[in-house]
């Protein structure tokens, strides 16, 4: 093994002389084509923000479809007719913040401020898209709505006092009757169309669960309001149904219960005007119905012209009262002419 003696090592002359080499390389490598290093620079940083502002500016488009919500109509009207309940919206934002937003955030608010009764044309644009509540949210644009029109139709809206009537479904154990059938409140005030509620003459309860009954019992009854038709006061809206059973029942057959036919609005033909039916009630109740004094009705207003056949009517009884058997059924031809 060689050691290297002090006589065999660098002079210090000698290794100033190569850091100085050094130093003067370094320095050319910053100072050497100062011009071209700068302009190499500068293209560098343009390319570099040609880039950037790309990225920003590049979009995304999102297409759904959201409910229609109508806000502010006015407190004396009701809308009766929308023909749409969702329409189709075609939104681009830009790719920053698409990975934020949320198609379930958008909706379609139209403002019935100041419309009048009638049936009219509302023509949508971007003022009636909302996003997050936010009209015009920034960096959300609205390219396309479908439909971009809705027709509706506002009413004058009437407030009304109206009987509750019960109904039920099932049957009692046997040698059991229902005696009668209470509901408290028995009237409901309720809000709706003037042309929905001049014609309503009562209100039905939901079908109350009878089956098996033999015994008196209390339970909730809830109204099968009409479309359209809301309670004035919903806090109001508990109805109970107290039901009275007894086993003192009586079978009567009536014949020819006259058919009322309620709410025609064309001409028609009938097969029949009249309908026979097996009763079953108290006694007491039973034996005061005649042909006279009860009736069958057969409600006429949703029909258009044109042939029906095998309708039932209803024959209107106390509520202890039954139908067993009914007959014949009922043919209608209703004709193209109306009437008064």
């Amino acid at each position: 093994m060689r050691i290297d003696s002090p006589t065999n090592l660098p002079h210090p002359s000698r290794l100033n002389f190569v850091e100085r080499i050094a130093s003067v390389q370094l320095r050319q490598v910053f100072t050497r084509n100062p011009m071209l290093k700068l302009f190499s620079l500068f293209l560098a940083f343009l390319l570099w923000a040609v880039v950037a502002s790309q990225q920003r500016g590049e979009i995304t488009e999102f297409k759904f479809s959201t409910p229609v919500v109508l806000k502010n109509i006015p407190a004396d009207l009701v809308v009766t007719d929308t023909g749409v309940n969702a329409v189709s919206v075609l939104v681009s934002v830009e790719r920053s913040l698409a990975r934020n937003i949320n198609p379930n955030q958008f909706q379609v608010a139209l403002d019935l401020r100041n419309q009048l009764p009638g049936t009219f044309d509302y023509t949508l644009s971007e003022k009636d898209i909302a996003y997050n509540n936010i009209v015009n949210h920034q960096g959300v644009t609205v390219l396309q709505i479908s439909p971009s029109q809705i027709t509706m139709t506002l009413e004058e809206a009437i407030e009304k006092n109206v009987p509750i009537r019960a109904q039920y479904a099932g049957d009692v154990a046997t040698g059991y009757i229902i005696e009668s059938i209470r509901v408290q409140p028995n009237t409901a005030l309720v809000r709706g169309p003037k042309t929905e509620l001049t014609d309503l003459r009562s209100i039905s309860t939901r079908a109350l669960d009878v089956e098996g009954l033999n015994t008196d019992v209390q339970m909730q009854a809830r109204l099968d309001l009409p479309p359209l038709v809301r309670l004035v006061k919903p806090e109001d809206g508990f109805f109970s149904a107290s039901i009275t059973m007894s086993t003192n029942s009586q079978r009567v057959l009536l014949r020819n219960i006259p058919v009322k036919f309620e709410h025609v609005r064309y001409a028609f033909k009938s097969s029949t005007t009249l309908v026979n039916a097996h009763l079953e009630g108290p006694k007491e109740v039973v034996d005061k119905l005649t042909a006279e004094n009860v009736h069958a009705v057969l409600d006429l207003r949703s029909f258009a012209p044109g042939d029906y056949r095998g309708l039932t009517p209803r024959v209107v009884l106390p509520n202890a009262v039954k139908v067993l058997e009914q007959w014949p059924i009922v043919d209608l031809f209703i004709l193209q002419r109306k009437v008064d």
